[in-house]
């Protein structure tokens, strides 16, 4: 709930994007955004043959599709009540975004949607944002209770993931991030419980099948959500999966990754004219986000600074600490096998000629892992508080590490975006 009463409304190019194409898919049936082009504030676009679209990858727009189309009924009434009332109900969005999308529209002189007829999809929107960062907490939980960690040890990593990391800031937009996140923990969850040993009290063969399909379903959409994601997804089932067992993983996790790839190539085709094709190579306005050897062109070394360390303000040390400690907790309880499946990930992350995601300034592109490190910290407080003698003060210690991690986060997005 706090997530959805502190959404701002649209805060920045990207989320205005996702919207914008789900809104065209939703309600005209299209990939051409048209006037909705306006949303991306004429920047996170894509530009074909004399048509619009968004450079984003389909899927947060596909996942948020439902929400949309139920806020796009409501915004007829809310406007009409706004105006009989003379204020509006809902904001549709940060007052940054709003003058820049005024400014932005008048300049262009296009057809665009007026953002005080929107606050039904503004509403829905951060409910769904919201209800999406909940599952991913909802699966953190559910893979520490079966490590038998115990209740506190739960409440913590989800309360420094959810509060005390950039987690809990971007559910209250429709940036891709936190979906992929979510998609991340329950293909984990999937595959552990697909590979678990069958044996009294385990699950069966079906069960095993079934959530070997989900894990796939699960990896399949979160990479059509955030493309790198597929890397990071393709490493974690790598380093966790043995290679004996390959043979008999592979095809239920390729059978339900097919669906969603053939969707996402479709979308391509029809959009760029190609299944292969995807909007950055399209981009309006960034030339080097068109090819993927220039987008990853930069210093790695700087990139990981900048994205784990205190580089630009924006690395995890400087915004959330806490979620350093997940790392440590991954790494010394024995399962330091999702931390190295996921350096490949991180390696090419670090690459980006924009590490720090653009305006925002932070480490927005390892939201997707913050769900794997929770682990850790609900790994750390069950073997360094539950239980021990001096186990008071450590949880206490912890928790400072969480607040001020929260205040940081926060404070730093919301001073970008509001």
């Amino acid at each position: 709930m706090l997530w959805f009463w502190s959404a701002p409304g649209l805060v920045s190019s990207n989320d205005g994007s996702h919207l914008a194409l789900a809104r065209a898919q939703v309600l005209r049936g299209e990939t051409t955004l048209g006037g909705e082009v306006a949303l991306t504030l004429f920047v996170d676009r894509a530009h074909r043959q004399g048509r619009q679209y968004s450079d984003r990858p389909p899927g947060t727009a596909w996942l948020a599709g439902p929400a949309i189309w139920v806020g796009a009924q409501l915004d007829p009434g809310l406007l009409e009540a706004s105006r009989d009332a003379k204020v509006v109900i809902v904001q549709p969005a940060a007052s940054r975004y709003a003058e820049t999308y005024v400014t932005r529209v008048q300049r262009m002189r296009v057809q665009a949607p007026i953002l005080a007829a929107l606050q039904g999809t503004t509403l829905m929107m951060a409910l769904h944002c919201a209800l999406m960062g909940t599952l991913g907490l909802i699966g953190v939980v559910v893979w520490l209770r079966r490590r038998e960690v115990s209740p506190a040890g739960c409440t913590f990593a989800m309360v420094a993931l959810g509060l005390g990391s950039l987690w809990g800031p971007y559910s209250t937009v429709l940036f891709s991030h936190v979906t992929a996140g979510t998609l991340v923990i329950w293909c984990v969850l999937g595959l552990e419980v697909g590979t678990a040993e069958v044996e009294a009290g385990r699950p069966t063969i079906a069960v095993q099948r079934a959530a070997l399909f989900g894990a796939g379903l699960a990896a399949g959409a979160a990479a059509a959500t955030d493309y790198l994601v597929g890397v990071l997804v393709l490493g974690l089932a790598l380093a966790y999966v043995p290679p004996r067992r390959w043979l008999r993983v592979a095809p239920w996790l390729l059978l339900g990754t097919l669906g969603v790839v053939a969707a996402t190539l479709a979308y391509h085709d029809a959009a760029f004219g190609s299944p292969w094709s995807i909007g950055y190579d399209h981009h309006a306005n960034f030339e080097f986000a068109r090819t993927r050897g220039s987008t990853f062109s930069g210093s790695i070394a700087q990139g990981l600074w900048s994205q784990w360390g205190t580089g630009e303000g924006a690395g995890v040390l400087a915004l959330a600490p806490v979620m350093l400690v997940g790392v440590v907790g991954c790494c010394i309880h024995r399962d330091h096998r999702w931390v190295a499946g996921a350096v490949p990930w991180i390696v090419l992350l670090a690459a980006h000629r924009t590490p720090t995601g653009g305006a925002a300034v932070d480490h927005r592109y390892l939201v997707p892992l913050m769900p794997v490190l929770a682990l850790g910290l609900g790994l750390v407080w069950q073997r360094w508080v539950s239980g021990r003698a001096h186990g008071r003060w450590v949880g206490a210690g912890l928790l400072v590490v969480a607040l001020v991690s929260g205040v940081l986060a926060w404070s730093h997005v919301l001073g970008v975006w509001v």
